[in-house]
């Protein structure tokens, strides 16, 4: 881990407990959406697209 992703994790990790429930939860929201973002992709796009593309028998 880099200084500066260390330096990261300590800055959020004093920040945290001075927060709002509501900002934790957007706090929370953005780092899972992220997560999602450099894995390939919206998992409910990917769900809505293979709803689509299902056809009936």
């Amino acid at each position: 881990m880099s200084e500066r992703e260390k330096k990261l994790l300590r800055t959020i990790a004093e920040a945290v407990p001075q927060m709002s429930d509501f900002n934790k939860g957007y706090l929370l929201g953005m780092g899972e959406a992220m997560v999602n973002q450099k894995k390939g992709g919206n998992e409910n796009e990917r769900n809505n697209n293979d709803s689509r593309n299902t056809t009936a028998g």
